[in-house]
């Protein structure tokens, strides 16, 4: 059994490289931020000031 008018999926090619490096540093950058902004509000709240 052949679909001859099946729809064909356009090829998809992975993003360059240059794209997924500033994706992953801007993601990676504000989990870092926000890692150390918990980190730092988790001291504040256990030393008495």
């Amino acid at each position: 059994m052949t679909l001859r008018n099946a729809p064909m999926a356009p090829p998809t090619a992975p993003p360059p490289l240059g794209a997924r490096l500033v994706g992953f540093f801007l993601l990676g950058g504000t989990m870092w931020i926000a890692g150390l902004l918990a980190l730092f509000r988790s001291i504040m709240a256990v030393v008495p000031t």
